[in-house]
């Protein structure tokens, strides 16, 4: 038994080293060229180079018998969130019928630029087991068409039927004609390539102009057209990938002539020292010039220091009223009326407004005189005043273990003043500021620092009991404009989700109480019921009508002997015990 054993385990060992061999001496190669895989060089990067959509190089995996089911296979894909190439991959041709060994190929695929750096190999099945490749560093060559972009990399602006537009500065003289005196502008050639390019050239109207990558150009370019030219060796230099075409205009730097800010301020509905009542209308108007055609932001400063936009229309959607050409200003320059209309429905127009002149000469951002960010020598102060109102910001609460503290936010010009024009009402209990009843006391009523003209009142409440959740609560406010109550919902500030939700627990208490006391109700009548035709089995209707009446001639008058009967009597057949119930309910009904 011992000898067949160790015959047949020297032969699987004799196998398993002959698979082992075979996987080692196994080769698989990626290359360029369908060659026999002892005459192929590995490729330690593969280059796919976009002319178009598809590449024209073509990649090979080629191995030698007996391997099998050859595949590419990425190996850093999902790593770098590569999620196209592993199909592509996987749709590599199978050759070997062709070329005589196993071999599949890729060629004719669409790449992407984001390929490079990605690692692929090529692998064959053998024994159960697979057989790698080297791996090869994929490299995707391109150059995409450039752009005419300036200094800080903006792009022209689009108009709408004209194409693309780039402003040099003009300064006009007293012959109405651009001045060399006006700034000069920087522009480039911007290309997405791999690897970068190397080669520029610039054409006006159509002729080569210069090299580079960047060119400056002044009001000698006004009228002109540029385009450029890049290339990183994978063109010829007679057929380097152009640029669209940009027109080159003058530009008038945007500039605010006039605004209404002092007139309105000294005339109806503003009162003195820039005061406003709430719910009046505002008209503000800027004046402005420049080319190509200014268009104008309406900026406010808060009383806290943030600086946001009014109110009112912005930029290209504002509203505008354009002044024809008089004088001796130049029909390239367009003068408009901007305007804002602001209805001041809350006290958060308070503030200092201002409009700003701005040219939009590429797709950054405008430039605008005054600033963004600071008003110029003119501006509208507006001081809101008004009956009290809510604020913004809901009525909170700060706990602290079992004491809390309520704070209520609202809005007024003039402030409420202390004690009488700020009041707490707890279940119709009036608190004052300083004053306390039962668990709760008015703290304070303290000035809100972020937002202009609100305030906080602070009620106190210690130490928080489960009742408060169901109390009544309002903060009451007056001053000269007006009156205003401010409710507080104790059960959401407790926790509760509604003031209905919190009152459910003791509703439903009552119902449950009614409905057992029915239901206990109807158990005793039941219970008499069922004892009743127990002891009455045979009761019915017409034998208890019967016997209603026997009963009523037994207890009025005693019949002659021998009066006549309508029916024949039959004595009843009943034991003692029901005897004894019928004589005791007679003696009840004679009672």
């Amino acid at each position: 038994m011992g000898l067949p054993l160790a015959v047949t385990l020297l032969i699987m060992l004799s196998m398993s080293s002959a698979q082992m061999m075979s996987q080692i001496m196994a080769q698989v190669k990626i290359t360029d060229a369908p060659y026999p895989v002892a005459n192929a060089e590995q490729l330690n990067q593969v280059v796919w180079t976009m002319h178009g959509t598809p590449t024209k190089e073509a990649i090979y995996c080629v191995s030698e018998a007996p391997v099998s089911q050859l595949r590419f296979v990425c190996t850093d894909c999902l790593e770098k969130n590569i999620t196209d190439m592993v199909n592509v991959l996987n749709s590599a041709q199978d050759i070997t019928r062709r070329v005589g060994f196993p071999a599949v190929t890729l060629k004719d695929i669409a790449v992407n630029t984001n390929w490079t750096g990605a690692t692929i190999m090529c692998q064959a099945a053998l024994n159960g087991g697979t057989v790698d490749s080297s791996p090869a560093t994929v490299d995707v060559r391109y150059l995409r068409q450039p752009h005419v972009v300036d200094s800080n990399g903006q792009s022209p602006v689009l108009i709408g039927n004209q194409g693309y537009r780039f402003f040099v500065e003009c300064v006009r003289g007293a012959d109405g004609l651009c001045q060399q005196s006006g700034r000069r502008k920087t522009l480039k050639c911007d290309v997405q390539s791999n690897p970068p390019a190397t080669q520029y050239r610039w054409l006006k109207n159509g002729s080569p102009s210069g090299t580079g990558a960047e060119i400056t150009i002044g009001t000698e370019m006004i009228g002109q057209s540029i385009q450029c030219q890049a290339n990183n060796g994978l063109h010829d230099e007679s057929n380097m990938p152009l640029s669209q075409a940009v027109q080159i205009d003058p530009y008038s730097s945007a500039k605010l002539l006039k605004d209404n800010f002092q007139k309105l301020q000294s005339t109806s509905p503003f009162l003195a020292s820039n005061r406003i009542e709430m719910n009046q209308q505002v008209n503000m108007g800027c004046e402005v010039e420049g080319n190509p055609r200014p268009i104008v932001y309406w900026r406010m400063r808060k009383p806290n220091g943030d600086v946001v936009d009014a109110a009112c229309p912005q930029g290209l959607e504002g509203q505008y009223q354009e002044l024809p050409p008089e004088g001796g200003r130049s029909a390239n320059i367009v003068r408009l009326t901007a305007l804002c209309s602001l209805r001041i429905s809350n006290y958060s127009y308070s503030g200092q407004y201002w409009c700003a002149a701005c040219s939009q000469v590429s797709q950054g951002e405008p430039e605008c005189s005054p600033s963004l960010e600071t008003p110029g020598t003119s501006s509208l102060n507006v001081q809101v005043i008004g009956a009290p109102s809510n604020s913004d910001a809901p009525p909170s609460i700060e706990q602290r273990g079992n004491d809390a503290t309520v704070l209520v936010h609202y809005c007024a010009e003039p402030m409420p003043r202390p004690p009488r024009e700020i009041v707490f009402s707890i279940d119709q209990n009036d608190l004052q500021v300083g004053q306390s009843w039962e668990n709760f006391r008015f703290d304070s009523a303290v000035t809100n620092n972020t937002v202009p003209n609100c305030y906080i009142a602070r009620l106190s409440i210690s130490p928080v009991r489960e009742e408060d959740q169901y109390r009544r609560i309002a903060l009451k406010l007056q001053n000269q404009f007006g009156s205003k109550q401010i409710p507080v919902s104790m059960d959401a500030l407790l926790g509760g989700d509604s003031a209905m939700v919190g009152r459910m627990p003791t509703f439903w208490m009552y119902i449950l109480i009614g409905v057992a006391a029915l239901l206990f109700v109807i158990c005793i009548i039941a219970v008499c019921v069922r004892r009743r035709v127990k002891d009455h089995p045979d009761y019915n209707e017409p034998k208890t009508k019967a016997n209603l009446n026997i009963h009523q001639e037994n207890d009025y008058f005693e019949p002659p002997p021998n009066a006549p009967r309508l029916f024949a009597q039959h004595p009843p057949e009943v034991n003692a015990y029901d005897q004894a119930v019928k004589d005791a309910q007679l003696r009840m009904s004679i009672v």
